[in-house]
């Protein structure tokens, strides 16, 4: 649909957008599923970054989808709503890492992106994303490697699910979590949101907890879980 100005209203939406933002430093996030420094300089300039405060909203379900991201720092949560208005958190996105990667081929976000902490993230553009893949065969290798690793992770949360004891699926979620090679899981986010992810109540994840340490297959710090044995 056109305006009054003979510009389209996805245009003005993406103006408005971009004017939101400002233009990516030289530094590069190491890690990234889309990484930065493998953009040539000449497409460098038009990746951007924004910074969010804590429960900001990047994006809503439904809006135009402009753009894939990075997060360079904090952490954000991706968000479904069902139906009936129910939230269901479907993936955590952490430094390091990108998401959004499905707006190349879609034409509105199929998720919220909410900021669980103040964030920046790093913005790349659909149509300059969409001519650095074509251009540079790189860059499709980092993206195919990124969409392999959500779908790993999406498995990963439906058999989770589909574990119907509490301890058992508290239990797997921890093995999942922990390092390779390592008996730690380190804690990011408040429990109550660990127990939604898992489809728990956060009472029900708590007693769920103290029952693993009693049985001695974990210990609880305030910022860490440290699991003894797989049981």
């Amino acid at each position: 649909m056109q305006t009054m100005t003979g510009m389209t209203t996805e245009s003005i939406m993406q103006r408005r957008y971009l004017l939101q933002q400002v233009p990516l430093p030289l530094t590069a996030v190491k890690g990234m599923g889309l990484s930065p420094e493998r953009f040539p300089l000449a497409l460098r300039a038009g990746l951007l970054h924004q910074d969010l405060a804590a429960g900001q909203i990047l994006f809503s379900q439904s809006d135009p989808a402009l753009a894939s991201f990075g997060v360079e720092r904090g952490r954000l949560r991706l968000v479904r709503h069902t139906r009936e208005g129910k939230p269901v958190v479907f993936q955590v996105v952490r430094a390091g890492e990108s998401f959004a990667e499905s707006a190349l081929f879609l034409d509105v976000y199929g998720c919220d992106a909410v900021a669980e902490v103040p964030s920046r993230v790093l913005t790349y553009p659909k149509q300059l994303l969409r001519t650095a893949l074509l251009d540079y065969p790189a860059l499709t290798t980092d993206l195919f490697e990124r969409l392999v690793k959500q779908s790993q992770a999406l498995q990963q949360r439906l058999e989770l699910r589909s574990i119907r004891s509490a301890r058992d699926r508290v239990l797997q979620y921890l093995l999942n979590e922990a390092r390779p090679d390592e008996t730690t899981v380190y804690l990011d986010r408040h429990l109550k949101d660990i127990a939604g992810d898992l489809g728990l109540t956060a009472e029900v994840l708590y007693r769920t907890l103290a029952r693993l340490e009693r049985e001695g297959l974990i210990h609880r710090t305030k910022q860490q879980i440290t699991l003894y044995s797989a049981a």
